[in-house]
């Protein structure tokens, strides 16, 4: 499974960078000029809520520090016979910027909201379940904070590289935390680790 979301994620790029190379052979047109639709970054990402493994395809929206992150992630679990996809709406907050020589240091937050499919998730729950004692489990409103290393890069296609890691929650993880003593505080977080390829 990770060798196909790869081999998917290198497609992803290859596809974006051919969608726009007959923009780039006029070096006096400005990236931000590019069709709306071709997006400025491609994404791969680790955990996080989306999946064992997610990619997608960023868009900057308000000049560059909110990024808009359309992904795709599955996962698989142990035992069960069915896959978990998630498509996931993923905005990011660059929070502020530290330049230090090539490199920039930026704290980041966001908002991710995802959509889950697979054998048994529900938007309305079935009859069959008490009233008001599960939640859906179709759309899941996901927040984050991290951090983001970016790097510029020497090439055409390629502007750019980041590193980022996060720490993120779902949402009935933190409504069941703050409303029961079952749910504990610490066990309601995660960590991601991601890549970004910016064009």
């Amino acid at each position: 499974m990770i060798r196909k979301i790869i081999y998917t994620f290198l497609t992803t790029v290859l596809l974006a960078t051919t969608a726009f190379a007959t923009e780039k052979e006029d070096p006096r047109q400005d990236s931000l000029k590019r069709k709306w639709y071709v997006p400025r970054a491609a994404k791969i990402q680790y955990a996080g809520n989306i999946g064992y493994f997610s990619i997608g395809a960023t868009y900057y929206l308000v000049d560059d520090w909110y990024q808009l992150s359309i992904m795709y992630g599955m996962a698989e679990y142990p035992g069960h016979e069915r896959t978990l996809n998630t498509l996931a709406f993923k905005n990011t907050f660059l929070i502020k910027k530290f330049h230090y020589k090539d490199f920039v240091l930026s704290p980041l937050a966001g908002l991710s909201i995802n959509f889950g499919s697979t054998h048994n998730t529900y938007r309305k729950l079935p009859d069959y379940f008490p009233d008001d004692y599960y939640f859906q489990n179709k759309v899941h409103f996901a927040p984050f904070v991290g951090v983001m290393i970016y790097h510029p890069l020497p090439f055409k296609t390629f502007k750019g590289i980041d590193f980022y890691t996060e720490v993120a929650t779902m949402d009935n993880y933190l409504l069941e935390a703050i409303r029961t003593d079952y749910v504990k505080y610490s066990e309601i977080w995660n960590l991601s680790l991601g890549l970004t390829l910016y064009f």
